[in-house]
């Protein structure tokens, strides 16, 4: 039976976003989260499944080390919903900064070169469509986003980008 070459990538974010962190039967509950999801288009198409990722950067300041970023991998007709500590549990509350790259799949994971030519995927990103409030106890739909390639011009890659792979 044909699998399609994204489903597995779907299937192993919850196992990483599982397998990260200190929560669990023997750790502290998870701090209080709330949902949010969005839809990514690209020039006027829902974003393919599976090759979008989207991150959460807390605005105005750098990551502590260890810090755990709410992300998500597009799925189905564009639509997204972001991650902590369990599939689908959202955000802490706070000022966030979305990030967003198109990657490329290769059997070892996502890779870059970055298909938005990085324009998305730095957390000092000033553009109101990636300023993101998370309430305490309300969910956040981010209204939809439609990417234009063709007004796309290439920028630095921000250290937080991920790195091109080899056979680019």
């Amino acid at each position: 039976m044909p699998h399609s070459k994204n489903s597995w990538l779907l299937c192993l974010l919850p196992l990483l976003l599982a397998s990260c962190g200190s929560t669990g039967p023997d750790g502290p509950p998870p701090p209080e989260t709330s949902q949010v999801s969005g839809t990514v288009m690209i020039d006027g198409k829902p974003a393919p499944r599976g090759e979008v990722v989207l991150k959460l950067y807390p605005k105005g300041r750098e990551l502590k080390p260890g810090e755990r970023i709410p992300q998500c991998i597009v799925g189905p007709d564009g639509e997204f919903s972001f991650s902590s500590y369990r599939e689908g549990d959202g955000a802490e509350p706070g000022e966030y900064v979305l990030t967003m790259e198109w990657l490329r799949i290769a059997l070892m994971g996502m890779f870059g070169p970055d298909k938005f030519l990085n324009n998305f995927n730095s957390p000092n990103n000033e553009d109101p469509r990636f300023q993101v409030t998370v309430v305490s106890g309300e969910d956040t739909v981010i209204p939809t986003i439609d990417i234009n390639t063709s007004t796309l011009q290439k920028k630095p890659m921000h250290r937080y980008a991920t790195r091109a792979g080899k056979g680019k």
